[in-house]
């Protein structure tokens, strides 16, 4: 729109405003009051969504603390299991090693009571 037709709307709005007894200026003036009313609720509103995102920030915060302070201990349980884990298969490799010399000595036991058997038969 160029300014002169821009010009002629101004005017038109003008004079609508200006008949029926300046019943339009009163309609003016209550949208006015309506949407300075709006503007108020709307910042209102803006002003405690800005509230709740520091609250939510603030929970999501400390639950991205509690989730790193339990990964740290899941990570320290871990270790333990892995160093458990470790253990009982060396405790299991020393049965069996002791296991088998329990076996050798029992087996040069039984051969040295046997060779004392036939030693002592006639």
């Amino acid at each position: 729109m160029d300014k002169i037709a821009l010009g002629k709307a101004a005017l038109d709005a003008a004079r609508l405003l200006l008949s029926e007894g300046g019943a339009g200026w009163l309609v003016a003036f209550l949208l006015g009051l309506a949407c300075l009313h709006l503007h108020r609720e709307v910042q209102r509103v803006h002003e405690a969504r800005i509230g709740e995102t520091g609250t939510t920030a603030a929970a999501l915060e400390r639950a991205s603390q509690t989730n790193a302070a339990v990964a740290a201990a899941l990570e320290s349980r871990s270790r333990v299991v892995e160093d458990l884990s470790r253990l009982a298969g060396e405790i299991a490799r020393g049965v069996d090693r002791s296991d088998e010399r329990a076996r050798d000595r029992f087996d040069e036991i039984l051969r040295r009571i046997g060779d004392l058997q036939q030693r002592t038969r006639p």
